[in-house]
Parts: structure tokens; sequence; C-alpha cells
């Protein structure tokens, strides 16, 4: 995670600065750290949203509740030149993607058969990454709701196979950033996990 500062400093300052959204520099990092790690020149990473992003002006979806949860691939370059210019070539790379990735799931699940049978062949993600944004602000001002102090639980069942290798989500909670990077002791030693989670974090 991120010190309060630095946290500060990442959701106010470089926005402000370089006129980009955190998902940016998130994932600048991210790719610096994953791509330093495989020593490939980029890294496909499956992103996960909330779906409510402003689309269009005839969509409203203010009677609604809950998330419509879109996932869709994203390939991450591996960062060149200064920090603020990997910044500003993912945050390029970013708008380049339509819909907020809401296009890809209406073509993997509902297109035409050989569009779904194309999209099933291509290859799949590893790794997931999912930034659920400020939760202090969610829980609202009036302290009438709060994080439960009681673990909540396995969230799968140990049946399960896992759709990622690694699954990366988290937020800002107590005025800081803080990523989780669920793993299988199977497959990754913690140590590893632990290295390329320090580095993504050296990397922001």
């Amino acid at each position: 995670g991120l010190t309060v500062e630095e946290t500060e400093a990442l959701l106010q300052v470089v926005p402000q600065v370089h006129h980009t959204e955190i998902n940016d520099a998130l994932l600048a990092a991210l790719a610096k750290a994953l791509t330093q790690w495989t020593g490939a020149p980029a890294v496909l990473v499956d992103l996960e949203g909330h779906g409510r992003e402003h689309i269009a002006d005839d969509v409203d979806v203010s009677r609604t509740v809950g998330w419509f949860t879109t996932i869709y691939p994203v390939r991450l370059n591996a960062p060149t030149g200064k920090p603020d210019q990997a910044l500003q070539a993912m945050k390029t790379e970013l708008r380049r993607i339509p819909g907020h990735g809401l296009s890809y799931g209406l073509l993997r699940y509902l297109g035409d058969e050989p569009i779904r049978e194309q999209l099933r062949t291509l290859p799949q993600a590893e790794v997931s990454f999912n930034y659920l944004g400020q939760m202090d602000g969610a829980m609202g001002e009036s302290g009438s709701f709060a994080p439960a102090p009681e673990s909540r639980g396995p969230e799968h069942s140990p049946r399960g196979q896992r759709a990622h290798l690694i699954d990366i989500n988290g937020g800002v909670a107590g005025g800081q950033l803080q990523m989780e990077w669920p793993f299988s002791a199977n497959l990754h030693r913690r140590e590893t996990v632990a290295r390329v989670a320090n580095d993504f974090a050296a990397a922001l």
C-alpha cells in the first residue's frame, strides 16, 4: 500500500498535473512491475469495472442498483522513458478502448458465433485487476455504515478453479491505497508475489 501522503498525491496532484485518472497511474505501475517480472515486452491483463460509467446520453441507469461488472482484456506494454511519459502513454492506450470495455462482453458472449469463437481462441489473461475506488466516501458521512470488523470468510469454494493466476484488487480505505494480490500457493511462492507487489508500489 501507499502512505496517506502518497495516496493523496496520487488522487489529487497527479490528475491535476497530468490530466489523468487514477487507473492510468495504477496500470502504468502494474505494466512496469509485471513486464519486469516476466521479461516480456507486454502483458495481457483483464480489467474489471463496475460498468456504470457514462456510455451514452440515452442510457439512464439511475433507477438501478449494484454493479454491471465489465471484464475485458487489455495489453499493457512495458513502459519506456520517464515515469511521466509512461503515464501519458498508458492514458492514450486506455482512452482508445471503446465504451469502457462494455463492447467486449457483448461481442464475447452475445455476438455472432464466428465472433464468439474467434474471441474464445485468443490468448487469455492470467492476471486480473480491479480498482474499487475510494471506500471512505462510499460509506457516507453520516456514519451509518462502516466495514464489518469480522472476517467475511472465503469468497470462493476451495473446490473451484481460479479464473486468473493472480487477482489484484483494492482501493482507498482510511486515506491509504491498499491493494490485495491473492494467488495460489500451488502456483507461486509468497516471496515472488510480494516482490512483484513491492515493485508495483515502488513504480507507483
